[in-house]
């Protein structure tokens, strides 16, 4: 995992922002439920705690916060689909809970006590955000947030905390409760990344599997209506023979060779998977099939020009391919597509190998 996916998630896949934002959806989900619960819950040690005059109003600042957070037990579920949604309803979440901080306190205004709880509340919080896997920059904001709000009100409550050492002690508290918080959220979005590159990557070539690549294409698909793709399904030629008189190991080694070509030739520009076996698939978002032929028979060139080593031994073997190219756009089934590519592959093999087929 490179830094740059820890400082901010407009480095990750598309596909894996959808899979972090649903998991934080149901994070932040139990995590409002226990807060609506745990404030509620409250009511009973303030009862145990504080005065009557104190405790009739804490309880109605505590009922009135938990109504408030109530909203987003069923706004969670829509988090998962819209990533603006997701830190909305965070940091509504936040400002509720930092207004029910400073009322909080306020009521503590004529110079009674403020019991622990209260002045504790800050880094509870930041203790509970803990559990979502934000990335440095969301966690940061996040932080920052919490501690220019705290330290405002301890200013607007008590304005002589800045002559003393209270100020850099509630600041020194602050930051490394925060740097906690974004150290936990960063262990935690490494362990989900990793957990879906496991998922959605074959293990061998590190291309996408089959799963992750179908779920690219009907993204494609959505997304550039009116635009045309192509797709190229092809395989290596005898790869089996490769297997039974060279042995697996090299046939691992091809395999691995030919992902590092399909890499040289596309770039990043396109969706390459390992699709089964010896079998891939690439796709050519926005681009017709004239173009998309010739790129396979780059590759096509690209292989069968380059030999591959046995790592047993100084043996070279030659490499070759057939494919079958199809174009699709917004209106096509991929299923049908799908079919076509595959019926185009297997022309490819009946005339002969190692070339190129369009599909009919």
């Amino acid at each position: 995992m490179e830094l740059k996916e820890y400082w901010s998630d407009s480095y990750h896949s598309g596909d894996f922002k959808l899979t972090r934002i649903g998991f934080v959806a149901i994070r932040f989900r139990w995590l409002v439920m226990l807060l609506i619960g745990g404030i509620a819950g409250w009511i009973a040690v303030d009862w145990w705690v504080l005065d009557s005059a104190h405790f009739q109003l804490i309880w109605k600042i505590r009922l009135i916060t938990g109504a408030m957070l109530t909203p987003l037990l069923p706004l969670s579920y829509l988090c998962k689909l819209n990533r603006r949604w997701m830190f909305a309803s965070l940091y509504f979440l936040l400002g509720v809970l930092l207004i029910f901080n400073f009322v909080s306190l306020w009521s503590f205004r004529d110079g009674t006590p403020i019991p622990i709880g209260y002045i504790a509340f800050p880094y509870f919080l930041l203790a509970l955000l803990s559990v979502l896997p934000l990335p440095v920059k969301s966690g940061l904001r996040v932080a920052l947030m919490v501690i220019v709000c705290v330290l405002a009100t301890d200013y607007w409550l008590d304005s002589r905390s800045l002559n003393n050492g209270a100020l850099l002690d509630r600041l020194w508290l602050l930051i490394c409760f925060s740097l906690a918080m974004i150290w936990v959220q960063a262990g935690q979005l490494r362990m989900l990344l990793d957990l879906y590159r496991e998922s959605t990557r074959d293990p061998l070539t590190r291309l996408m599997n089959r799963r992750l690549f179908l779920r690219q294409l009907e993204q494609v698909q959505q997304e550039q209506p009116g635009k045309p793709f192509t797709l190229i399904l092809f395989d290596l030629d005898k790869f089996k023979r490769i297997n039974d008189e060279y042995g697996h190991l090299m046939g691992d080694e091809v395999l691995v060779r030919v992902a590092n070509t399909l890499g040289d030739i596309f770039g990043s520009e396109a969706i390459m998977a390992r699709y089964g076996g010896e079998e891939f698939m690439v796709l050519l978002p926005d681009t017709p099939l004239e173009q998309g032929l010739r790129q396979a028979e780059t590759l096509r060139l690209a292989v069968e020009s380059q030999p591959v080593e046995n790592p047993l031994g100084e043996e070279e073997i030659t490499v070759t391919l057939s494919a079958g190219v199809v174009q699709g756009d917004h209106h096509s089934e991929l299923q049908q597509l799908l079919n076509r590519a595959d019926e185009a592959l297997y022309e490819a093999k009946r005339s002969g190998r190692n070339c190129i087929q369009a599909a009919a």
